[in-house]
Parts: structure tokens; sequence; C-alpha cells
């Protein structure tokens, strides 16, 4: 399953003209479903307004494209009460009882449905060097924080 990380670069192809409508700059993610939401693209324009795809929107879902049946997939707003994926990088993940288990990297994704299966954590540098980096299966209760994600 990739990464967030994976899925921020890839282009998003229209299907009617066979041409590329910009690259993934972030994710929207819904914490309280577990699915991604949408995506946002970049196109190397200083446009003002944010260009957005529902993921429902997506006819192809990775792992190395998106596409879209056309321009009009894009909408210029983003839907709010969702989690940016540049935002999620760095929060600590806690348990129930208030150990810290590391911080949050990534998001682990399964496609094409957009649900995100698990977190992967560091635990410092040398950890992750050593014995590599953990994934946390999103299971449970989980409660999403500004500084903190507390699994139960």
């Amino acid at each position: 399953m990739p990464k967030g990380r994976e899925l921020v670069g890839l282009p998003v192809i229209s299907q009617d003209r066979g041409e590329e409508l910009g690259r993934v700059q972030d994710l929207l993610y819904d914490e309280k479903t577990g699915l991604l939401k949408a995506l946002v693209l970049a196109d190397g324009t200083w446009l003002q307004q944010p260009r957005v795809i529902s993921f429902e929107e997506l006819q192809g879902r990775g792992p190395k494209i998106f596409t879209v049946t056309g321009a009009g997939a894009i909408g210029n707003e983003l839907p709010e009460g969702f989690r940016r994926w540049q935002e999620i990088k760095g929060l600590r993940l806690l348990n129930r009882e208030g150990l810290e288990l590391g911080l949050v990297e990534d998001l682990v994704v399964d496609l094409p449905s957009g649900r995100v299966r698990a977190l992967e954590i560091s635990t410092g540098l040398v950890n992750d060097l050593l014995e590599g980096r953990r994934e946390i299966p999103l299971t449970g209760e989980v409660e999403w924080g500004a500084q903190e994600v507390i699994m139960g």
C-alpha cells in the first residue's frame, strides 16, 4: 500500500483530452471516516484559488497516476472539516495510557478505496535507520487533536 508521500507529486490526467491537469500537492483526509476525501493540485502557477478534486471524481486511482473524466472535475474550494496530509506529519502518537509511541510521519493508503489503513511512525532517527519505521494500524478509537493523535 502506498504512503501519502508516494501519492504527492503524482500526475492527474484528463481522460477526455489525455493531458496532465496538474500534480498532487496535498491530500485531504477525513479522520471520522478514515478516507481520503480530495486531492489538492499544484500546477506550477501562482493561482490564488486552490485546485481540488474530490476523491469520488477520480476514475483511475493510482498507484502511478490519477485520472478524471475532464477538467470539469476540478473545483476551486477546499472542503472544510478535513485534515491536510501536510498537517499530519509530526503529530505525536499516544496510546490511551499517555505513552508516546512516536511521531506520525505518514499515512498508509489503500488504493483504489482511499481508506487510510495505518500511520507510519518514527521513534527517532537512530531507530528509524536501525529498525525502520513502524506502521501502526488504524483500529479502534482514534482521537485527532491539534498536536497529538490518541489511539486506544
